[in-house]
């Protein structure tokens, strides 16, 4: 049974959460940039860390990937 992302945010550490155009979710530290022509977002140009968040739990998707990312975590 998938889970909805909301349910995790307050879980993951502080950064961003954000679904590609392949219903893969990842977390960010950084605030991520938008691949349209990908159908993917990637980590910020100045650096920062990526996990694939799907490999760990079944996330639900969102019906537009473009507007799925939000920040996550303890501020």
């Amino acid at each position: 049974m998938s889970i909805k992302i909301e349910q995790l945010l307050p879980l993951l550490k502080k950064g961003w959460v954000a679904m590609d155009g392949n219903c893969k979710w990842g977390w960010y530290d950084k605030k991520p940039d938008m691949g349209e022509n990908f159908l993917q977002w990637f980590p910020n140009v100045n650096g920062g860390d990526y996990k694939m968040l799907n490999f760990t739990f079944d996330i639900a998707p969102v019906d537009d990937w473009t507007q799925s990312l939000m920040r996550c975590g303890n501020e």
